[in-house]
């Protein structure tokens, strides 16, 4: 059986408690706007969307600071197995994987597919053409559906 796949964001301004990491409320928060992205494809509810993904952040703290080593190779081991979806250039430049190694690139020493999207927050202009979040939503329908 395959591992959950797995969403990799920064931080949570709102909680250190992991549990919450990429938590869709409350509304406009990143958690909520990848939701969003996933329900208007696939009409998943907040709570499938908690259940299918394994949702964690690069940082545990509230406030965004590079992860120490343990945490990067703690988050490695987490993630073995899984197709981990990683947001933003701060959590990809954290993890030291090379730009070029991104889309999809499979990691043999770790056993992780990793694919990267944008940090989607509302600064993030990049979400804002049509065909940009139409892939990001293709993306993460795929990965909900096991495809």
């Amino acid at each position: 059986m395959r591992p959950r796949p797995a969403l990799l964001g920064m931080n949570n301004p709102i909680s250190s408690d992991q549990r919450l990491a990429l938590w869709p409320a409350p509304e406009g928060c990143t958690g909520w706007r990848i939701w969003k992205m996933l329900n208007e494809r696939t009409g998943a509810t907040r709570s499938q969307y908690t259940k299918r993904f394994l949702r964690l952040n690069a940082c545990s703290d509230r406030v965004w600071s590079r992860p120490s080593r343990e945490r990067v190779a703690e988050l490695l081991t987490q993630l073995r197995g899984h197709e981990v979806v990683v947001f933003g250039e701060s959590v990809r430049r954290a993890l030291g994987i090379p730009k070029e190694l991104m889309l999809p690139h499979r990691d043999e020493v770790h056993d992780i597919t990793w694919r990267q999207l944008p940090h989607p927050s509302g600064r993030c202009l990049w979400y804002n053409d049509d065909l940009n979040s139409a892939l990001a939503s293709k993306l993460l329908a795929d990965l909900y559906n096991g495809e």
